[in-house]
C-alpha cells in the first residue's frame, strides 16, 4: 500500500471519529449533559487561543482609536481653518505658525512645515513654490504616520487565520500521535485534539473577519479625509500666491474662496 493510500485512509478514520464525536455529543445532549461554556472551549482550543485571543484585544482596541482618529475635526481642525486663511493671505506666517502649534492635527503638520520653510520672508513668488514643495514633502511623513494603525489592523486580519491554521495542524498532528500508540478505536481519545484543530480554526476566523471589515472601513474613510485636506492645502497654496502678487490681503479682503473642502474621490498622498 502507498504512502497516499495510507493517507487517505488514515483520513477516512479521522472523518469516522469525527462522526463519532457528534453522534456521542448528540447523545449526551439527549441524556440531558450540559453543553460546553466559552471557557472550556477555550480550554479544548489550546495553547494557540492565547494569541489569537491577543489579537482579538488588539484589534479591537485599534478599531476603536481609528473611530476616534479618523474624523475630518481630528485631522483637519475646520475651527481655526479661516484664522490660517487670514493669516496666510496677510503673509504673516509667524502667525499662521502660531495657530498651527496650537491645534496639532495633520493639516497643520503639513502646513506648518510650508511655514518654515518661508518664515522669515518678505513674500516672493519663489516663496510661493517653496511652500507648496515643503507641504508635499511633509505629507508624504504625515501620511504614512496616521495610516500605521491601519497597517497594524490589517496585519491583525491576516495573522489570526494564519494562527487558526496553527491550531489545525497541532491538533491534527496530536491526533495522529494518538492513532499510532492505537486510539482508533476509543474516540474520546481523539476528541481533545480535533476539538483543537477546528476550535482554533473558527476562532482564527471570528477575529480575522470583523478585523477586515473594519480595516477596509477606516481606509476608506482616512482616504476621503486625507483628499479633504489635500483641496484644503491646494487652496491656501492658491490663496498665498494670490497674496504674494499684491503684497497681502488687508484682513478680510481677498478675491480667492474660503478654504472649506470640497471632496475629491482619487488618491491616498497629498
Amino acid at each position: 500500500m502507498t504512502i497516499n493510500h495510507r493517507f487517505k485512509h488514515t483520513l477516512l478514520a479521522l472523518a469516522a471519529v469525527g462522526f463519532a464525536a457528534v453522534a456521542q455529543a448528540q447523545e449526551a445532549a439527549g441524556t440531558g449533559e450540559t453543553s460546553k461554556t466559552l471557557l472550556d472551549l477555550w480550554k479544548v482550543g489550546g495553547p494557540i487561543m492565547w494569541p489569537i485571543g491577543l489579537c482579538s484585544v488588539i484589534g479591537v482596541g485599534l478599531a476603536v482609536y481609528c473611530a476616534l482618529q479618523y474624523r475630518i475635526d481630528k485631522m483637519a481642525r475646520p475651527d481655526i481653518q479661516n484664522q490660517l486663511r487670514l493669516a496666510v493671505g496677510k503673509l504673516d506666517f509667524k502667525a499662521a505658525q502660531d495657530i498651527c502649534a496650537t491645534a496639532p492635527c495633520m493639516l497643520t503638520s503639513i502646513l506648518s512645515a510650508g511655514l518654515t520653510r518661508v518664515a522669515g520672508s518678505s513674500g516672493t513668488e519663489s516663496d510661493a513654490i517653496a511652500f507648496e514643495k515643503a507641504m508635499e514633502e511633509a505629507s508624504v511623513e504625515e501620511v504614512t504616520e496616521w495610516q500605521k494603525p491601519l497597517g497594524h489592523l490589517s496585519l491583525v486580519a491576516q495573522i489570526a487565520p494564519m494562527l487558526g491554521l496553527l491550531g489545525t495542524v497541532t491538533g491534527m498532528i496530536g491526533a495522529f500521535d494518538k492513532i499510532g500508540m492505537g486510539a482508533m478505536g476509543s474516540p474520546e481519545k481523539l476528541a481533545s485534539n480535533i476539538g483543537e484543530a477546528m476550535i482554533t480554526t473558527a476562532a482564527g476566523l471570528i477575529v480575522a473577519i470583523p478585523a477586515m471589515f473594519i480595516y477596509f472601513f477606516f481606509k476608506a474613510k482616512f482616504t476621503g479625509n486625507v483628499a479633504k485636506i489635500s483641496r484644503l492645502l491646494g487652496n491656501l497654496s492658491h490663496h498665498l500666491g494670490e497674496a504674494i502678487k499684491v503684497g497681502g490681503f488687508a484682513d478680510e479682503a481677498s478675491p480667492t474662496d474660503n478654504i472649506t473642502a470640497t471632496p475629491i474621490t482619487s488618491g491616498t498622498t497629498l
